[in-house]
């Protein structure tokens, strides 16, 4: 998958996303989006949860990074074929390697009203 597909997958439109896997507190999914490099990051409220949406291809590495200096959070990553389970590496991050390609749901839990966030694909 070329970077102008991925980019231009990345940017369709938002599916409707199921309640049975999120609370109903949830804000509406925050599309993330790779321009001109392979991460992408929000920085805003997250208390009550945060959910974030991206399109993603099959065999990558995807990382989830705190990059701000908030609690880390409980974070889960859903997609077609199920959650896919993360390896945490630090502290402040956890890599997932992503089965197949589509898009993914990455629910953020966290008390915190401020903090950033980074999210890599490889």
């Amino acid at each position: 998958m070329t970077f102008k597909s991925l980019l231009v997958s990345t940017l369709v439109g938002l599916p409707i996303i199921s309640h049975a896997f999120y609370p109903k507190s949830v804000n509406a999914a925050t599309r993330i989006a790779f321009a001109r490099s392979y991460c992408g990051s929000y920085s805003g409220d997250f208390s009550g949860g945060r959910q974030f949406v991206l399109n993603l291809a099959g065999g990558q590495d995807f990382h989830v990074r705190n990059t701000g200096g908030g609690y880390q959070y409980d974070i889960s990553v859903y997609g077609s074929t199920g959650y896919v389970y993360g390896d945490k590496r630090s502290p402040n991050r956890i890599n997932y390697q992503i089965p197949r390609q589509g898009e993914y749901y990455v629910y953020v839990r966290s008390n915190t009203t401020y903090n950033s966030i980074k999210f890599c694909a490889y």
